[in-house]
């Protein structure tokens, strides 16, 4: 009688244990992605296609296009040497502008135009101590 009891536990503990391991892991994978910068993404852009990577850069002076009505933003991410196009529709953080560095998240298309499902910007200044 209790090892009928104590078989029943382990099972119950294994398949209880199975699905919640498999929720974590599910909750997870959404939020792995490789982060790259744009001169190490180009070099290896052959392999991007299917794969959600990160991609941080500047924001090219002069590239950036806003589409209010699609919500569509269109910039080029450059990088040391190389430079990739981005399309990102969705909010825009309230401090990009061109010229800082941002961190972009999605895949690359076949067109060659990196489609953004995320945009987070970096504000340095704002945390650095001003000097007189």
């Amino acid at each position: 009688m209790k090892t009928r009891t104590l078989k029943r536990a382990l099972i119950g503990v294994f398949v209880i244990g199975g699905g919640i391991g498999y929720f974590m892991y599910q909750a997870m994978q959404s939020s792995w992605a490789y982060y790259y910068s744009v001169d190490d993404f180009i070099r290896h852009e052959s392999a991007a296609q299917n794969y959600s990577f990160r991609v941080a850069g500047r924001v090219r002076l002069g590239s950036v296009e806003h589409d209010l009505q699609k919500m569509r933003l269109t910039f080029t991410l450059v990088g040391a040497e190389t430079a990739l196009p981005v399309s990102y529709e969705g909010v825009v953080p309230d401090n990009f502008a061109e010229d800082i560095e941002v961190v972009v998240q999605g895949q690359l298309a076949p067109s060659g135009v990196f489609q953004a499902n995320m945009l987070m910007t970096k504000c340095e200044s704002k945390y650095r101590a001003k000097v007189k």
